[in-house]
Formats: C-alpha cells, sequence, structure tokens
C-alpha cells in the first residue's frame, strides 16, 4: 500500500507565516498612515516607486488558477501554451505608449470616470457594472479552487484555510489600502517564484536532470509548440497565442481597474510604462517557469499518470498530489509550495478588493452623495466610506468561496470562465470610445450589451456542449499493483491501465482507448462524435478577439443609423489616430475642432 505523504508541523508553519506576515505588512502600513486621505488610502498618494507596483502589476493576476492550472495544461497538451508569453511584445507597448497616456493626461482615479468624459454617466455605470461582475465571481473562485484541490490531497481543512486566508487578505486590505496590497504583493510574488522553483528544481533532479525531462517531453510529444494551421478551432496555434493572447491580456492589463489603479499610483508616466515593461521580461519568466513544471510533471508521471491510475480524481488535483510526492519528505518545502498557491490567490483577491472599493466610491458612492446633499463628500468621510466597502467585498469573496461548494464543476467552469467572457466586452468599450470619435453613447450601450450576451452565449455553450480536447496521450503501463491512499479513502487501481485520449478535428471525432493492456497499444477504441454547433470548437484563446469584433462593429452600425457623435468631443479624449489619417487628406474632423480655452477647461471637468 503506498501513501501519499501528508502535511507535517514544519509545512503548517511555513504555510501560515505567509497571511500572517501579509497582515503584518497591511496593519503596519495602516498605522503608519493612520490619517491619510482617501487619495493616500485608494491611490498611494501617487507617489508610490517604481519596484513594489511593478511586483504587484505581475502579482495581480499570477492567480492561483495559473500556478494550478499552466501546469496541467501543459501536461496534458504539450508546451504550445508557452508560446502565449510572446504576445505580451504586442500588449504591453500598446498598453504603455497608448492607454496609460490618456489615463495619465486626464489624472482619473477610476477607468470608468473617462466612459463619462467620453459618453454619459449610464455608460459609465455599465462598465462598473461588467466590472463588478468580472471581479467577484472570479476572486471567490481563484480562493475556492486551490483550497479544493489540496483539500483532496493534503488533509488541509478546506474551509479553515479559506476563511484563514480570507479573513488575512480582507483585514489588511481593508486597513492599509493601495500600499498595503502593493506592498503585499512584492512580498507573495516573492514566495510564488520560491516556491515554484523548489517544485521545479526538486521534481527535475528526481527524474535524472533537465536533460531527462527534455527527452521525455519529446517521446511524449510535449514540445509541439510552433503551429501554424489557420483554422481557428485547433486550440493552440501561434496565431491563436499571439494574436489573441494579445487582446485577451490587453483585456487586462490596459482596461482593468486592478492594472490601471497601478499605473496612476506611481509619480509620472514614464515610472507607470516602466512597470508595465517590467511585466515583459516577467511574464516571460513565470511562464517559462510554469512550463517546465509541467513538463518536469510529465516527465515523472509518464508511463503511469496518476488521474487515469486512480491517485487521483481529477487533473486539477496533479500540482498539488505532485507537490506532496517530490516535496513532502523535505520539511516545510511542501508548505512552501501551498503558501506559494495561496500567496497568488490572496495577491489577486486583495487587488481586486481593493479595485472595487475604489470604482464603487468614485462611480457610485460619491455620486449619489452629491446628488442628495448638494456637494462634494468629505475626504475624512470618503474615506471611511472606501474602507467599509473594502471589507464588505472581502466578506463577499469569502462568501461567494463557500458558496462555490454548492455549485457543480460545469457552473464553477463558467464562473472562472466569466473573467474572459466580460474581459473582451470591456476592452471593446474602451476602444470604442478612444478610437471612434463618431461614435455616440447608444452605440457603445449596445455594442457593449450584445458582445456581452455573444460572448456568455460562445463561453457557456462551449462548456455545456464539451466539444472534444487534445489531449495527448496519457499511460498508466508501467504503474504498479498497489493500493493508494486518498483522503483516507483506499482505492484499488488497476494494474497496466492505458488510456489514450486524440484528436481528429477533421472528422468530428475523439477517440478514447482504456484497456487492460502490456504496453501503450490501445485493446479497443470507442468513438465519439461530436453533435454540438461548429463554433462552440473555435479555441478559447479567439474569445476575447471575437468580443471586441462583435462589439466595435455593433457600436459602429447603431451609431450610424442614430445620426453619430452630434456634439463636439474634446481632443483630449480621444487617441488622435484619426485626426492624423486625415491629416494626410488635408481634412479635418470637424468633431473636433474644441478651442483652445475648452482644452484648458479639461482638468476642471474631471
Amino acid at each position: 500500500m503506498a501513501t501519499v505523504n501528508r502535511f507535517g508541523w514544519p509545512d503548517y508553519v511555513v504555510l501560515a507565516s505567509v497571511p500572517v506576515i501579509s497582515l503584518m505588512i497591511g496593519l503596519y502600513q495602516g498605522l503608519r498612515r493612520r490619517k491619510q486621505t482617501t487619495e493616500d488610502y485608494l491611490m498611494g498618494g501617487r507617489d508610490m516607486s517604481f519596484l513594489p507596483v511593478a511586483f504587484s502589476v505581475l502579482a495581480s493576476f499570477l492567480s492561483a488558477i495559473s500556478v494550478l492550472g499552466a501546469p496541467v495544461e501543459i501536461y496534458a497538451f504539450g508546451a504550445s501554451f508557452w508560446v502565449n508569453a510572446l504576445s505580451y511584445f504586442i500588449s504591453v507597448p500598446i498598453t504603455a505608449h497608448v492607454f496609460i497616456p490618456l489615463f495619465f493626461k486626464l489624472k482619473i482615479t477610476s477607468a470608468y470616470e473617462y466612459l463619462e468624459l467620453r459618453f454619459n454617466r449610464v455608460i459609465r455605470l455599465m462598465g462598473c457594472f461588467v466590472f463588478t461582475i468580472q471581479m467577484v465571481f472570479y476572486m471567490a473562485v481563484v480562493f475556492y479552487a486551490p483550497a479544493l484541490a489540496f483539500s483532496h490531497v493534503s488533509g488541509l481543512s478546506l474551509w479553515v484555510s479559506v476563511l484563514a486566508v480570507g479573513a488575512a487578505c480582507t483585514i489588511y486590505t481593508s486597513i492599509g489600502g493601495l500600499r498595503a496590497v502593493v506592498w503585499t504583493d512584492f512580498f507573495q510574488v516573492l514566495v510564488v517564484i520560491s516556491g515554484l522553483l523548489a517544485l521545479v528544481i526538486k521534481g527535475t533532479m528526481d527524474v535524472g536532470g533537465f536533460g531527462t525531462v527534455w527527452e521525455k517531453a519529446r517521446e511524449g510529444g510535449r514540445l509541439n509548440m510552433f503551429s501554424f494551421d489557420p483554422d481557428p478551432r485547433h486550440r493552440h496555434t501561434v496565431w491563436s497565442l499571439i494574436v489573441g493572447g494579445a487582446v485577451t491580456t490587453l483585456s487586462v492589463y490596459a482596461v482593468n481597474q486592478a492594472m490601471v489603479q497601478r499605473y496612476l499610483c506611481v509619480k509620472n508616466q514614464r515610472t507607470a510604462q516602466a512597470t508595465i515593461y517590467f511585466n515583459l521580461p516577467g511574464n516571460i519568466l513565470t511562464t517559462t517557469i510554469l512550463t517546465l513544471l509541467g513538463l518536469v510533471a510529465y516527465a515523472k508521471y509518464k508511463d503511469c499518470d496518476p488521474l487515469h491510475s486512480g491517485k487521483i480524481t481529477q487533473l486539477d488535483q496533479l500540482v498539488p498530489f505532485m507537490v506532496l510526492e517530490t516535496l513532502g519528505v523535505l520539511p516545510g518545502l511542501a508548505g512552501l509550495f501551498v503558501a506559494c498557491v495561496f500567496s497568488a490567490a490572496l495577491s489577486t483577491v486583495s487587488s481586486g478588493v481593493n479595485a472595487l472599493a475604489l470604482v464603487y466610491l468614485e462611480d457610485v458612492v460619491k455620486p449619489i452623495y452629491k446628488m442628495k446633499k448638494g456637494n462634494q463628500m468629505a475626504d475624512g468621510l470618503a474615506s471611511f466610506v472606501s474602507k467599509g466597502l473594502a471589507l464588505f467585498f472581502g466578506a463577499l469573496t469569502v462568501g461567494l468561496a463557500f458558496l462555490s461548494s454548492l455549485m457543480g464543476r460545469t457552473i464553477l467552469h463558467i464562473t472562472l470562465s466569466s473573467f474572459g467572457m466580460t474581459g473582451g466586452p470591456l476592452l471593446a468599450l474602451f476602444i470604442l470610445a478612444m478610437f471612434f470619435p463618431t461614435v455616440n453613447s447608444w452605440g457603445v450601450g449596445v455594442g457593449l450589451i450584445s458582445s456581452l450576451l455573444f460572448s456568455f452565449w460562445l463561453g457557456i455553450g462551449t462548456v455545456i456542449s464539451r466539444p472534444p480536447l487534445p489531449i495527448l496521450s496519457l499511460k498508466t503501463s508501467e504503474c504498479p499493483i498497489t493500493q493508494t491512499v486518498i483522503n483516507n479513502i483506499t482505492e484499488s487501481v488497476e494494474p497496466f491501465v492505458t488510456s489514450t485520449i486524440m484528436y481528429d478535428v477533421d472528422n468530428n471525432m475523439t477517440s478514447y482507448s482504456t484497456g487492460a493492456l502490456e504496453s501503450s497499444t490501445a485493446a479497443h477504441v470507442s468513438r465519439y462524435r461530436y453533435t454540438g454547433l461548429e463554433i462552440y470548437r473555435v479555441s478559447y484563446m479567439w474569445y476575447s478577439s471575437i468580443a471586441v469584433i462583435v462589439g466595435v462593429s455593433v457600436a459602429l452600425i447603431v451609431s450610424c443609423v442614430s445620426g453619430g457623435q452630434k456634439n463636439p468631443i474634446n481632443p483630449a479624449l480621444i487617441i488622435p489616430v484619426w485626426r492624423n489619417i486625415q491629416s494626410l487628406f488635408g481634412k479635418k474632423s470637424k468633431s473636433l475642432e474644441i478651442t483652445k480655452h475648452e482644452r484648458l477647461q479639461l482638468k476642471e471637468s474631471t
């Protein structure tokens, strides 16, 4: 009987240190600035230094889902996902030189404040609502999913871990504000990198070195990195990973409030641009480490896949299972990796909570207060309200994480996918506002709704219809005849079971080969014919691009039908692409003929 290693007291000590240290950082930042203004609390006083903010940007969306999911992606589908890192060569410069200068010039606090300047308050609230849906449910699953995965294989209490980490996150975020979030992110990203490197290095040593890892990956077809097939149904190609990936990452780095907030909390535009450029090598490094981890996992389990041998029940548990097998023999190292995962969760959730507090204060509470009272909210009251909002959204996230346990796996998948389903429509909204001066509020409103409906129809339809996936060969031909103990449940494992899953896009078929074998040759083949809509087979990497195309197209058509933008638009609200193009032909856009006096009044109008 083979027993999976469990946590020891050194692991618990290492794991507990992460939320404790994060809490101490938050308390320090909060007590150090007891009388901080609202701008200090939500924007770090707009004078934060480069290094912590750059690490915070890197940490904010290096979530626990990425840490646990990316290696499984490599393990099951091959290393092609690494090519997605090249998409940052497109999205980072666009963010740095198109979006950041505009936001900095306007000196806004909420990204959705810009939408009211460009259109009206209704569009601002629509953007705010979509962002809320995007972040709240995503943060809940980011908390719940890793806790669930580790509880299945390590014996860690699911609810104790969620409650403890969630409470620490809520407290330090609500007390310390953005400075606490940024500095804890700085600490947490170091923990994440340390945990990943510990598992990669120890795992590589266990299988015989990097040469062995590379050779086994080559034999198993895991090094299929560059496919130039133009078919959008193929899950990962150079086109989907770089072009589609660039649009997806642009929806995060360019218009997500958690990111915009960080760009605007530094001293000047040049520093803001430097923080995003720091993420170019930073994201390539983290993607490379996660890819190596997936290849190491494949080298370790090449001939005895833990899923099909019954050692785990879902591929989500692959990394936690590997952690306990690989690092469990060394006191504290397994705890370090679990701390790495929860650090990734903490950084994502704290960023989201702080961003939501800012958005609701600036976009909802302050306008309502001014409408009812007739004057601006006092800074002391605004600071108090912002802390209350942070506390509320932190508690809401923990509550929804508990609610996640009542959801089926399909609903959880849809909830997690909602982040991507809303990112594309939000990006379309900002592209329309910045690049198309003739688009009016009716157009962008209908365009946003159309893009959202199409995105959710496509995403939910794909989850429900379950089109076949190109999972590469997974074998159990070398598994010993044994019993494995998981969560104190004894499961008999059939010897020499080989499971191979192949993908045939042209014949709409997936072949599942399963049987008791002496080699990897299939004993029998069962056929599964996909009967869903063909559009559901489009690669998920294209979803954001499709959403942008739908949103922009509908908005342009509706704006044209409804008469276009009738009022002149302040040039400072528009990226001057059209003016540059028109100047080549000696033309001038009438809608952009704003007087110099009106241009100088922009700051007062914001």
